[in-house]
């Protein structure tokens, strides 16, 4: 696959780093991608080219400022910014390096950390810390009493190496997207909220554990920002009982990520959601899963269950800010845009065609992880889809009259759900997926997703986005298909434009014979 370097770029070179500019690209880097600093693969990865320093602000079309990367942390940086977008891209790709479902803990060695215990000693209402740095800090020691008897706590700055996960009260996994949005906030405002630990027992002037139970994102924002320490708040005799009846009361009254392993609860309804609580109470957390849900909802209730557990899957993959194809969604009236699509469009012509609608039997922990691949498999097509047909190649950032249109045609509804429908059928064959049903949530090979950017290289540059609707009868009949949003699998399958030239390409025997 080569790598995308415009015309344009290259004239802006200066005249001695005109010649040869893809291999003097690739050494430079090494093999490896400037953002995030994942390898390269020449035979399946969109490379693309970026201006270390942005043109925008000055920076010069030189080798010395050009470096290789992938085109979604090329893209990524772009939607980013004003935000740095490097730490965010290496945090991402150590996650999926490392199965994609990691706990505050799983983190650390990305950062370099490794926890040591602390020692806690006390003089009247003063507290002393000798932290793993080598530091130590007294601090005043605060504390309320209500119901449940006294609680002391204190606050400072911990470093990074003196904090532990709570496994004992942190069960869910780290949502790199919702550490980005902190870490994204953190840019501009102060968090006044610090994250709570508390001590693994009550123990003085002995080695002891300081353990993270609330505030795991902010943390990993507060390493990706490149702090050394993070101010904390210290519960000295709290035990996990105790924090773990905080933590649910502040999750039942402030809407933040859920603790159970069924993330996809958070993004219901709160109807639907509060009937999932009481579910997963009924059943345990372990044993929550999506059509266990359906089935232990009363049966007047299941059909608007099962549609509130597919809106739920949408609005997930809506909500994701590595979804670059929604950036093309018309706002109200859409007048003066070019091309596009309705939000409604987006989710019934592609979204509710690519996800398994099916409720899962999958449980816990199994299931969210079925349906993390199933949404990271669907956004990385969808971004290829997005990058190769509805962005520019010119560096100016315009699209040029022949791909304006192309996109033009590829946004009509009938052509969405088409696409989309080919899409699937080609991640069937390509994945091998055991249950054609639920195809999305297998993973793939590097030499399977190879053959998947290939196949949607072909969708985009298929010519009947772009030849004549007067070419002849089958093309004035894709026309038609187009406009009236009816019959356009015969309408595309008479120009050669079927799941055979998806898998065989220009050799297939429809696209042969039409376009000879």
């Amino acid at each position: 696959m080569p790598i995308e370097i415009s015309k344009t770029l290259v004239k802006k070179l200066p005249v001695e780093e005109q010649g040869n500019v893809e291999k003097a690209l690739w050494d430079k880097s090494g093999g490896v991608c400037w953002l995030c600093e994942e390898p390269l693969n020449r035979s399946s990865d969109d490379i693309h080219t970026d201006h270390d320093v942005p043109e925008s602000e000055g920076g010069a079309t030189t080798l010395a400022n050009l470096n290789l990367a992938h085109s979604a942390c090329n893209k990524a940086k772009r939607n980013a910014k004003t935000v740095p977008i490097r730490p965010y891209l290496k945090l991402v790709a150590f996650s999926k390096k490392n199965g994609g479902r990691l706990k505050y803990d799983g983190f650390l060695k990305h950062f370099d950390i490794a926890p040591q215990e602390i020692v806690l000693s006390r003089n009247g209402d003063s507290a002393s810390f000798e932290l793993p740095d080598g530091t130590k800090r007294t601090v005043p020691i605060y504390s309320e009493s209500n119901g449940t008897g006294v609680h002391e706590y204190v606050f400072l700055p911990l470093p990074r190496n003196a904090i532990f996960n709570d496994d004992a009260c942190q069960p869910r996994v780290v949502r790199t997207d919702h550490a980005w949005s902190i870490y994204s906030d953190m840019q501009r405002n102060v968090l006044h909220e610090p994250p709570s630990c508390r001590l693994e027992e009550y123990r003085l002037d002995q080695p002891i554990r300081l353990l993270l139970f609330d505030g795991q994102h902010k943390t990993i924002a507060s390493w990706m920002m490149g702090r050394e320490e993070v101010a904390s708040k210290v519960y000295l005799n709290m035990n996990a009982a105790k924090a773990n009846e905080l933590v649910n009361s502040i999750q039942a009254k402030i809407k933040k990520l859920p603790l159970s392993p069924f993330e996809l609860a958070g993004k219901m309804a709160d109807e639907w959601e509060n009937k999932f609580s009481e579910y997963e109470v009924a059943v345990g957390a372990n044993e929550v899963s999506e059509d266990g849900f359906i089935k232990w909802l009363p049966q007047t209730d299941r059909a608007r269950g099962k549609s509130a557990l597919q809106s739920a899957l949408i609005q997930n993959l809506l909500t994701s800010p590595d979804l670059r194809i929604t950036s093309h969604v018309k706002s109200a009236g859409g007048a003066g845009q070019p091309f596009g699509f309705t939000e409604q469009q987006l989710k019934s012509k592609v979204l509710e065609r690519l996800l398994s609608k099916d409720p899962l039997a999958l449980k816990g922990e199994a299931a969210q992880r079925a349906r993390d691949i199933e949404a990271t498999n669907i956004v990385t097509l969808l971004n290829r889809l997005n990058d190769l047909a509805f962005e520019p190649s010119a560096d100016d950032g315009t699209l040029g009259p022949t791909e304006l249109e192309r996109a033009r045609r590829m946004c009509y509804q009938s052509s969405l759900a088409y696409i989309s429908s080919l899409i699937r059928q080609m991640w069937v064959r390509v994945s091998l997926a055991a249950n054609p049903k639920d195809p999305m949530s297998s993973e793939v090979n590097e030499n399977q997703d190879a053959e998947l950017a290939d196949a949607m290289r072909l969708i985009v540059e298929h010519p009947v986005w772009t030849a004549a609707f007067n070419r002849d009868e089958k093309m004035a009949a894709v026309k038609v298909a187009l406009e009236k949003n009816q019959e356009a699998a015969p309408a595309f399958a008479g120009v050669g434009f079927d799941f055979a030239y998806v898998v065989l390409g220009k050799q297939a025997p429809t696209y042969i014979q039409y376009w000879g």
